[in-house]
């Protein structure tokens, strides 16, 4: 696979100062082209958009703005998910069918993060947690809390149920992984439509339709 081509919107001065602390690492030019878009927030994620439908970038990455913990800044529908590592959390919306949720889930995991037949629970137990594969909770509040908790605070927010990679940092510490699991899950997908021909149904309508709608 060749270079990421991702799109990265901040929203304030720290979240720039991250970007840039993070680039001095060299090895991140090597995994990703980047274009770090002018405008910042709402007007930054509107272009972003805009370039990766016109083709121009693979991924998006946004850095929330200071003292922010969103797992879904850029307001795209779909299913909210937090990683770190091999923990991976899922956060069921109750205005969609539950059921739904849980077969996208399975279908991500098996497209995005190469596990077939995922073990899924309904709830974070934090001593045994690499037993299973991903949790699907319907306590997105508390489910975030016991996430964060376990992770000191790290992780990496990521909607799936759409062809969008748009990943998020919850922490400074955070934001290299948000591009290494943009680059994977792109690469997962890819490797898994070329051998099933099956691409992610469409599930929840796209945020850009929502706009056009409003």
């Amino acid at each position: 696979m060749d270079a990421l081509k991702i799109g990265i919107v901040y929203y304030d001065q720290k979240g720039q100062e991250i970007i840039t602390d993070a680039f001095e690492d060299i090895l991140l030019d090597e995994i990703c082209t980047k274009t770090i878009y002018e405008q910042q927030g709402e007007e930054g994620i509107d272009e972003a958009l805009n370039k990766w439908e016109e083709g121009e970038t693979d991924a998006i990455l946004v850095v929330p703005a200071e003292g922010e913990e969103k797992l879904n800044p850029a307001s795209i529908n779909g299913l909210n998910m937090i990683v770190w590592g091999d923990l991976r959390m899922a956060f069921a919306d109750e205005e969609e069918d539950f059921e739904q949720q849980l077969e996208m889930l399975r279908l991500a995991m098996a497209r995005e993060f190469d596990v077939d037949h995922a073990r899924i629970v309904t709830q974070l137990d934090a001593e045994n947690y690499r037993l299973y594969d991903v949790i699907l909770t319907k306590d997105s509040e508390q489910g975030l809390k016991d996430f964060l908790a376990l992770t000191n605070g790290h992780g990496v927010a990521y909607t799936t149920g759409r062809e969008l990679v748009c990943t998020s940092p919850f922490s400074p510490e955070s934001f290299r992984e948000s591009i290494y699991l943009a680059k994977d899950i792109i690469w997962n997908r890819n490797r898994y439509d070329e051998a099933h021909h099956n691409p992610l149904p469409k599930l929840f309508i796209e945020k850009r339709e929502d706009k056009k709608n409003r």
